[in-house]
């Protein structure tokens, strides 16, 4: 089976005209004290979808962390809320790449019985942003790839009919003819020994 590898990257040019609700916010690096100095505060905002119904314990979608790395590796993350909303800040206009944790959820699709997966920007294969202008971004769409991992089984499992054990003894078919052989072994080994 042949599986692809989804592809994320695309440019999209922020509108002049965005606006920005914040919300849930989380800044890593910016407080270094000999790292680089940032004068913008600019905010990056939009949309996840989420299944609940994955096999991996990620019962809400506000455990996935979204994360948007600066060309100069600093990481800004934050989670969405419970209608897969969110909105960050990043330090300064540019390019940022934009993955998702964990990137991928798995799923069985129960009519058809095929596994597949959900698979979200990772690290190796970011969504690329390109911020430019002080308004930032609104209304991205977290892009997601569906994956099939399996191939769908012929029939559902049906676990087999027992039937109910007899509180009575039943002989074994073969069980007398096998005592009547026994038996006349027996007697013709005792009269070819007298003669």
């Amino acid at each position: 089976m042949a599986l692809t590898l989804p592809s994320f990257a695309q440019t999209i040019i922020s509108a002049s005209n965005s606006s920005w609700i914040g919300q849930n916010i989380s800044v890593i690096g910016l407080s270094v004290s000999n790292g680089p100095q940032y004068s913008y505060n600019i905010p990056i905002s939009g949309r996840i979808s989420f299944d609940p119904n994955n096999y991996n314990k990620v019962s809400s979608v506000t455990r996935l962390t979204i994360y948007a790395r600066a060309a100069d590796g600093f990481d800004n993350w934050t989670n969405p809320t419970s209608n897969g909303t969110f909105s960050l800040i990043v330090p300064d206009n540019g390019e940022y790449s934009i993955f998702v944790y964990p990137s991928t959820l798995d799923y069985l699709n129960n009519s058809t019985n095929i596994p597949y997966s959900i698979v979200y920007p990772d690290e190796s294969n970011p969504f690329v942003q390109y911020v430019t202008n002080d308004s930032g971004v609104t209304g991205m769409v977290i892009p997601t790839q569906y994956i099939q991992t399996g191939l769908p089984m012929n029939a559902t499992p049906i676990p087999p009919t027992v039937t109910p054990s007899s509180t009575t003894a039943t002989p074994t078919p073969g069980l007398t003819a096998v005592a009547v052989l026994a038996v006349l072994g027996i007697v013709t080994a005792i009269a070819y020994s007298r003669k």
